[in-house]
C-alpha cells in the first residue's frame, strides 16, 4: 500500500513545512487543487523543492486542454498530474500520452462517474494508468465512502484511494494489493504531521478486514 499525502486548503508555507517534514516517509506528495489555483506553477515547484526526490502528483484535474496543462506540471517537476474521468474522451487520451511521452504518471480521478463509466474506463485505458476512486470534499457529507467505489473493475488495476481519509480506513483495505491511499487533512490538520503519517503507516502494516476473515 502507498501513502500520498494531500496538501489542500492551507498556505503554501505550511505546504512546504509540512513537505520537508514527512516528505522522506510517504510515498508521494500531492499539491492540491486548492493549493494550485492559488499558487500556480510556482506552488508545484515549491513542493517539488522541498520534497527532495520524493514523488510529487500535481492535482490539476484537468477537464480539457490535456496537453497544455500537464506539460505546465511536468515541467514545474511534478511526477503524476490528474485529469477527471467526466472530461472527454480525447482529452483523457491526450492525457495519456503526454505522460508515456514525458516517462511521468497519470492518474484519472473518477470522481462524479457511475459505475458503467468507471468499468468503462478500466477496460479502456492502458494498464500504467491510475484510476483514482475519490469522494469529493462537498460529497463527504453525505457519507459516501470511497471504498464503496471499487467494484468489479477494479480487479488487476492500479488504484487509488481519496475521500476523508483516516488510519482507521487505512485497516481495512488491505486486501487490494496495489492501492494508494490519498490522505490530507488527517496529517495536515494535525497537531503534528509526522506522528500522524506514522500512525498511517502503521494501520496500513496492521489489516484488521484480513485478520477477521483469518478467523472465521
Amino acid at each position: 500500500m502507498e501513502l500520498q499525502i494531500a496538501l489542500d486548503r492551507i498556505p503554501l508555507a505550511q505546504a512546504v513545512e509540512v513537505t520537508a517534514a514527512i516528505a522522506q516517509h510517504v510515498d508521494w506528495i500531492e499539491v492540491g487543487t486548492s493549493l494550485i489555483k492559488a499558487y500556480g506553477m510556482d506552488g508545484v515547484r515549491a513542493v517539488v523543492e522541498a520534497a527532495a526526490g520524493v514523488p510529487v502528483l500535481a492535482d490539476l484535474k484537468t477537464a480539457d486542454d490535456a496537453r497544455f496543462e500537464f506539460t505546465l506540471a511536468y515541467d514545474a517537476g511534478a511526477a503524476s498530474a490528474t485529469v477527471l474521468g467526466l472530461a472527454a474522451d480525447a482529452t483523457l487520451d491526450t492525457a495519456v500520452r503526454v505522460a508515456a511521452e514525458r516517462g511521468r504518471e497519470a492518474v484519472v480521478d473518477l470522481m462524479g462517474l457511475v459505475e458503467d463509466r468507471r468499468a468503462e474506463l478500466a477496460a479502456r485505458l492502458p494498464a500504467g494508468v491510475v484510476l483514482a476512486a475519490h469522494v469529493g470534499k462537498d460529497v463527504q457529507t453525505t457519507g459516501l465512502r470511497p471504498e464503496s467505489l471499487l467494484g468489479p473493475w477494479a480487479d488487476g488495476r492500479r488504484l487509488a484511494l481519496a475521500g476523508g481519509l483516516t488510519a482507521a480506513d487505512l485497516r481495512q483495505l488491505g486486501q487490494f494489493a496495489d492501492l494508494r491511499v490519498i490522505v490530507g487533512s488527517a496529517v495536515t490538520k494535525a497537531d503534528d504531521p509526522l506522528t500522524a503519517v506514522f500512525a498511517l503507516r502503521a494501520a496500513a502494516a496492521q489489516p484488521d478486514n484480513i485478520d477477521k476473515e483469518k478467523s472465521s
